[in-house]
């Protein structure tokens, strides 16, 4: 039996977490590629979000194909919220 890296219990070999401390044992499968951990990366870094979506083991493809979509429309709506906020203020600020 192998040992947990963070609290070196032993824990099977189908365990997903360690049943003591709830360290990921399997690489892609901690808090950074569910979907929680993904919608705060998605509100930080926007659409540098999408590298963990289609890593993640956790999320079905539907679920990948959901996100990479409002991740999109997401970064459009800022970018285009960003344009109309600079021209108002060249528009303001012009002499």
């Amino acid at each position: 039996m192998p040992d947990c890296p963070r609290c070196h219990e032993k824990v099977d070999l189908t365990d997903a977490y360690c049943r003591t401390c709830g360290r990921a044992l399997q690489p892609r499968l901690g808090f950074w590629f569910s979907h929680s951990g993904i919608l705060l990366q998605a509100l930080c870094i926007g659409p540098f979000a999408l590298i963990c979506v289609w890593m993640s083991r956790r999320i079905s493809l539907l679920a990948k194909w959901l996100w990479t979509i409002g991740l999109v429309l997401f970064s459009a709506y800022l970018i285009y919220g960003i344009y109309q906020t600079i021209m108002l203020l060249l528009s303001a600020f012009s002499f």
